[in-house]
């Protein structure tokens, strides 16, 4: 039997509560509903009919909001009265729950039909009329929507309506009371009886006298002997222990006398009563009680987080507060003044050297585009003649001007997100250079575009909720998922203009350069010369720090739409580029604390669960996006994934590796669910040589469309000028060295390369 769709029974839950809360769903074994932060718990329920889930649910949902929060505590100490107010409060809700919803009422039907024919309530064999008590008999009565025939005396028809009439718990609690008290004496009148031994109810009920009538008379009564008085005392330990639960576990544990005669197939009930003689109770229920495993799934946990909203205008860094943040510093650096003009001529010298491979490729990219359309263009009459098809008009029908009709271009957009981590400081400086060409690329065919990095260094203010690690700038409601400290900052965008643009581009070439020279390399010249790129400090805040890149996506839920509607974007691009997974510090979520009614970090998790993201209402689970088994790389495919389907965004990602050993290029390059090695080691050579060939290569990835592996170590920007060509060469020569010359160009630009691919 497979576990039903989470979101789907989520989905019915929360349409027959009629209210907005969190419906989840759990390792539980009934429901429960925490009023302050308005979550609905429910089990997680596995069954082949549709009829028996949708029954179960909305049973479950009945509980939570017709049964009271403290009602169970006020017969805690009372098995058998808890017995009997568990069967008559199942009565009193299910009739609520129908009423309300007459949807439900076939599935109430249908389902009990099925679990009665799969004896889910020890019925089979059974005389229903002779070998069940009243309790019993209202229980399946009821169970079964008043549809099974019973041979209700007049008397039973009293208890019936007064069954009927239950409109409050309290009022529940007083009828079973009165109907136990009935029974009870009901009871003593047939141990009287010369042949109650053998009565069927006996055997059913577990009411065979421990000793003799006299005694067990006596003990009706409630006068027991010490060894009556032993187990009293023991079943009043049992009830002490189920004192100290909470609500939702003492719920669970109803009824408490049915535990160990559940287990018994042969047996319905019997415990040992307050009194002495053998309790009272619900042999139909306890039997139900004890199969009802069978229905839910024991195995599978979730934790549920639903995502915030982020506080655009606190997260995001501006262009313009970048720029000033980076011209603040230089002001109060005493190297600026010899440092700067070697900036300038070092960022001026890379792009003019890049600019006729950028215009090369621009040309290209029309070319394809143009090609691409032309290939997908139609064409139609004009219904002008053509003269020069004229001559065959006796054998063609087909005379008439014909014309070519191109498809409209769509208009592309591209949203990018650079690791700002410290894993990234060695190869930092190539992976700027070639972010830049491919803004360059963007700016020159006027694709729409936004260049974000993404860091955890910039938010260190401290939080109302974790001052080391909790991000302040999310709209939280409970239930959200808290969200680990993260910022983007706005370091390239197409509403710039060219000098702006230009200025921060050198400024995010200073940054490279800073932990180039820093971390990679130390020159042979003066280590304090003024020229060097790390003899200039750098604003604090823009310091390496962790990959908060599924925060960073969260965000992206929010943005990327307003850049979409903003500027009509038909075909969006999100390009992400790290050196690693994302962090998994967003495992928790945010509670109100009942005691101080304080929205905090709700610490109570487990790492073992399936994470559940709620976004747009919807369930969506995190399991089987984990690739390359790691958690954080579920979270990063579930998010991707959202975007994706909610926002129809193209997912583009580039994973630098920079050890290009067998053991880590293995991992990703070997798809991992072929089991023949032979097929295994031929696909991995395969991505080996074009990897080693191209500099990338593509390899599946959950969440992406197209995902890159890239040799981190052979980044370089290529621009080799063609002076090795002598005048006195061939012509055949000169090609080639041209065509290696411009190959290497390209090749070299893999992120501009591959985004050209992917939307030309």
């Amino acid at each position: 039997m497979d576990t039903l769709n989470i979101d789907t029974k989520s989905q019915l839950a929360k349409l027959l509560a009629t209210e907005n809360i969190t419906v989840q769903q759990n390792n539980v074994k009934t429901a429960s509903f925490d009023v302050v932060n308005r979550i609905l718990t429910l089990p997680i329920f596995k069954t082949e009919s549709k009829d028996v889930t949708d029954m179960l649910v909305a049973h479950e949902c009945a509980h939570a909001l017709y049964t009271p929060e403290n009602g169970w505590k006020k017969i805690a100490d009372d098995n058998e009265l808890r017995a009997y107010v568990n069967v008559l409060e199942d009565c009193r809700i299910d009739a609520k729950i129908q009423k309300k919803y007459p949807g439900v009422v076939n599935n109430y039907l249908n389902g009990f039909e099925i679990l009665n024919r799969k004896n889910f309530f020890g019925l089979k064999d059974k005389d229903y009329d002779k070998d069940l008590m009243l309790i019993d008999k209202i229980n399946i009565f009821y169970k079964s929507s008043k549809k099974l025939l019973f041979n209700f005396s007049n008397a039973d028809k009293l208890w019936l309506k007064k069954v009927d009439e239950l409109k409050t718990f309290n009022d529940v609690i007083k009828l079973a009371k009165q109907l136990l008290d009935w029974q009870k004496k009901e009871v003593k009148k047939m141990k009287k009886l010369p042949d109650f031994d053998n009565h069927i109810l006996v055997e059913n009920y577990n009411l065979k006298n421990k000793e003799n009538d006299s005694k067990d008379s006596k003990d009706i009564d409630g006068d027991g002997n010490k060894d009556d008085n032993k187990d009293s005392k023991e079943e009043k330990d049992k009830q002490d222990a189920t004192e100290g639960k909470t609500e939702s576990e003492s719920k669970q544990d109803k009824p408490a006398v049915g535990d160990k005669t559940a287990k018994d197939e042969n047996s319905g009930g019997g415990a040992v009563g307050a009194g002495g003689d053998m309790a009272l109770t619900s042999i139909t229920n306890n039997w139900f009680e004890g199969h009802k495993e069978k229905l839910l799934d024991t195995q599978t946990s979730y934790n549920y987080r639903k995502i915030p909203r982020p506080k655009l205008n606190k997260i995001i860094k501006s262009n313009k507060e970048f720029i000033s943040d980076m011209k603040k510093s230089f002001i109060n650096d005493g190297n600026v003044k010899n440092y700067f003009p070697y900036l300038k001529k070092e960022y001026k010298k890379f792009i003019n050297e890049s600019k006729k491979t950028i215009m090369y490729l621009v040309k290209e990219f029309e070319m394809k585009k143009a090609a691409t359309a032309y290939k997908r263009s139609t064409q139609d009459k004009t219904g002008v003649i053509d003269p020069l098809k004229l001559h065959s008009y006796k054998f063609n029908d087909d005379i008439f001007k014909r014309l070519t009709i191109l498809p409209d271009a769509k208009n592309h957009g591209m949203m990018m997100l650079l690791d700002w981590s410290g894993s990234m400081s060695d190869c930092i400086f190539k992976t700027v250079q070639q972010t830049i060409q491919l803004v360059q690329f963007c700016s020159k065919v006027n694709i729409p575009f936004e260049l974000y990095f993404f860091t955890s260094e910039m938010d260190k203010t401290g939080s109302s909720f974790d001052s080391t690690r909790i991000s302040q700038d999310f709209n939280y409601k409970p239930g959200d998922m808290a969200i680990d400290r993260v910022k983007l900052v706005n370091v390239a965008s197409h509403k710039l203009k060219k000098q702006k643009l230009d200025e921060s581009l050198m400024y995010l070439y200073h940054l490279a350069m800073y932990y180039d020279h820093r971390y990679c390399w130390r020159s042979s010249r003066d280590p304090f010369a003024y020229d060097r790129p790390d003899s200039v400090g750098i604003p604090s805040e823009y310091y390496l720090g962790s990959t908060p890149l599924n925060e960073a996506l969260i965000i992206m839920l929010e943005l990327v739409p307003l850049f979409k509607n903003k500027y009509k974007i038909e075909k969006m691009n999100l390009i992400t580029l790290t050196d690693g997974g994302g962090n998994y510090g967003s495992s928790a979520n945010m509670m109100i604390d009942p005691e101080t009614k304080v929205l905090k970090e709700n610490l109570d998790r487990n790492f073992g669960n399936t994470d559940v993201l709620i976004y747009k209402k919807k369930n969506h689970s995190t399991k089987g996006d984990d690739y390359y088994g790691y958690r954080s790389s579920a979270l990063t495919g579930t998010i991707l994934n959202l975007l994706r389907t909610y926002h129809k965004v193209t997912t583009i990602g580039f994973y630098l590796i920079k050890r290009i050993r067998r053991w880590e290029t293995d991992m990703y390059f070997r798809p991992q669910d072929i089991r023949d090695y032979s097929k295994r080691e031929e696909i991995y050579q395969k991505n080996r040589s074009k990897f080693n060939k191209e500099k990338s290569v593509s390899v599946p990835q959950h969440g992406y469309d197209d995902y890159y592996i890239v040799n981190a170590k052979d980044m370089k920007v290529e621009n080799t000028d063609l002076d090795t060509i002598k005048t006195d060469m061939k012509p055949g020569k000169i090609k080639n060295l041209f065509s290696k010359s411009m190959k290497g160009r390209i090749t070299s630009r893999v992120l501009l390369n591959k985004f050209i691919e992917k939307v030309a």
